[in-house]
């Protein structure tokens, strides 16, 4: 297979969903530093919406959209290491829970970082609590991933984010998962999910995220949040 190029952005989640894909599939490429902020004419030839991730194949073909780019890296390699499960019911439930984390968790993520009135703060909140504790009452019991033993598809959807709970919404608005019995199996998921192989070497250090993060949480204009991205991958 000839190498390809990964178009990320090192503060990213959607981007570090991909960038885990490729690491847990131990598959060759060329990682490529991308600001989606700057929506440079790099990064609009092969992406027309401007972001990352995207997987740059030869001859400037692509691919974007995290979970597309997940699926399209498993693809790649049949016989190795497989990132969702080849029955095509487990497949569909996979689909299902990572459109579960973009409809109802990652929303709140963001609509509690902007959010600048406690009580909007507080409601959204426990809304994001309420979907966090139907994910984790539905992990697999035999664990620690979502389907059990094995690191999937689900597990890189929502684990850039589980990772952004303490320099993010801990830091900015206060927010912790209870460490309940409602929550038990998430946080065992959360622990084996961020000291698993493939994701160690995607974590950003906490205070770089927590700094570029501070301009969503106080609401700044987007030029501001740009430079401040500049500024802060050069600490």
């Amino acid at each position: 297979m000839s190498k390809v190029k990964l178009y990320c952005a090192w503060f990213c989640p959607f981007a570090q969903r991909a960038w885990i894909a490729f690491l847990e599939k131990g598959l060759p490429f060329e990682y490529v530093e991308n600001n989606p902020y700057e929506k440079t004419p790099e990064l609009i030839a092969v992406n027309p919406n401007g972001l990352v991730p995207v997987i740059v194949l030869e001859g400037g073909r692509s691919v974007f959209e995290s979970s597309v780019c997940i699926e399209y890296v498993d693809e790649l390699d049949q016989e190795g290491k497989q990132i969702l499960p080849r029955d095509p019911y487990e497949r569909a439930q996979v689909r299902m829970w990572s459109e579960f984390i973009n409809k109802k968790i990652i929303p709140p993520f963001y609509q509690m970082l902007a959010a600048q009135e406690k009580e909007k703060q507080e409601k959204i909140k426990l809304a994001l609590l309420e979907h966090l504790a139907t994910f984790s009452a539905t992990i697999d019991d035999s664990g620690p991933f979502f389907s059990g033993k094995s690191f999937g598809m689900v597990d890189m959807m929502l684990c850039p984010f589980s990772l952004r709970f303490g320099p993010v919404l801990k830091h900015f608005r206060d927010f912790e998962v209870p460490n309940t019995d409602r929550y038990r199996k998430f946080h065992k998921w959360m622990d084996a999910c961020h000291t698993h192989p493939s994701v160690v070497p995607t974590i950003a250090d906490d205070r770089k995220i927590t700094a570029v993060y501070r301009y969503y949480a106080e609401n700044m204009p987007m030029s501001d949040t740009a430079d401040a991205v500049k500024r802060i991958s050069g600490l």
